[in-house]
């Protein structure tokens, strides 16, 4: 099945190969010198697709192509969210990577990149 917004699809996928990869070297700034970036990546899959308070499966049609790709993206956001909740959002990169949480987000960020790309 093809998707109605292929591009938001793209992020979504850009997104999960930030979170599925090793944290980068963060250099002297303490940011993630990559493109996406964490920032980014949390952005896109959380802040522009709402999967954080709106079910994935909303989504099959538009960005996800069916269920099976709804469940994995409703576990590694809601993976994400915990992480959130416990370094908030304006928290340095290192923070986010050093959470005890953060190797259940690549986890699943693999998982969920497996199931979506092509």
């Amino acid at each position: 099945m093809d998707v109605a917004w292929p591009e938001r699809r793209e992020d979504v996928v850009a997104a999960l190969r930030v979170l599925a990869a090793e944290a980068p070297a963060l250099g002297v700034v303490g940011r993630d010198p990559r493109f996406p970036d964490l920032t980014n990546a949390v952005h896109w899959l959380v802040d522009d697709t709402s999967w954080d308070s709106e079910d994935p499966v909303a989504s099959v049609g538009t960005i996800l192509r069916d269920g099976a790709e709804a469940e994995v993206i409703r576990a590694v956001v809601a993976a994400v969210v915990l992480v959130s909740d416990r370094q908030g959002a304006a928290a340095s990169d290192a923070a986010w990577f050093g959470d005890r949480g953060w190797c259940e987000v690549r986890r699943l960020a693999a998982e969920a990149l497996s199931c979506l790309a092509p």
